[in-house]
């Protein structure tokens, strides 16, 4: 009974979540109907300038009590943060910022304006400074971040997410190698234990890469 209360807390926190930054604009471009990979746009590397896509406004995003927001400025993300530990706090809620001894729960990063920035910081580990609160609190910027089960790097690319499911998927076949080597055990099963398990944790949402 008590997750199905939180559910319904964690709902109307939502609704009545008021920011004061404006929703960043992206644009969305489909996907080429002929087949020519050279025309596609909106591609990462080697963007058309004269490609345009449809606008479209975006903020954040909600799952159960996982969230994340997009700001344009250090400063709508500083204000933003304080706003929601102060809106947590109508509803009895904690937000779990850090302190001088430790780190925060809610975390930041940042994404460069060009790739090869953005690349420059990811090889040389560099980061943003910590953002301070008014009231002493602090959020701390990273380099990569798990959200639903995928990698977020300021790369904006799948190359940690890849070789972290080939990680995981070797992970999987090394501890079940003395199974897989029994001879006593039919090939049948060892081929849906190695698709239900390593292929699974190697090739999951594979089609968004």
């Amino acid at each position: 009974m008590s997750s199905v209360l939180f559910l319904f807390v964690i709902q109307a926190f939502l609704d009545t979540l008021k920011l004061q930054a404006q929703p960043v604009q992206y644009a969305f471009f489909p996907e080429n109907k002929n087949g020519n990979l050279a025309t596609i746009k909106g591609r990462l590397l080697s963007q058309n300038t004269s490609a345009k896509g449809t606008p479209f406004l975006f903020n954040s995003s909600f799952y159960v009590d996982d969230s994340f927001f997009l700001f344009a400025t250090r400063q709508e993300l500083q204000q933003a943060i304080e706003d929601i530990d102060q809106h947590f706090a109508r509803f009895g809620l904690i937000m779990h910022l850090g302190s001088q001894t430790s780190k925060s729960k809610p975390e930041a990063m940042f994404f460069q304006s060009s790739l090869q920035q953005a690349r420059n910081d990811v090889d040389n580990n560099v980061l943003p400074e910590d953002i301070i609160l008014s009231n002493g609190k602090k959020v701390h910027f990273i380099s990569k971040f798990k959200y639903l089960g995928s990698i977020i790097t300021p790369l904006l690319n799948k190359d940690i997410e890849i070789k972290t499911r080939i990680k995981k998927a070797k992970s999987i076949m090394g501890a079940a190698k003395t199974f897989f080597d029994n001879k006593d055990v039919d090939k049948r099963i060892k081929a849906q234990i190695y698709v239900a398990g390593p292929l699974n944790a190697l090739l999951w949402a594979c089609e968004s890469w």
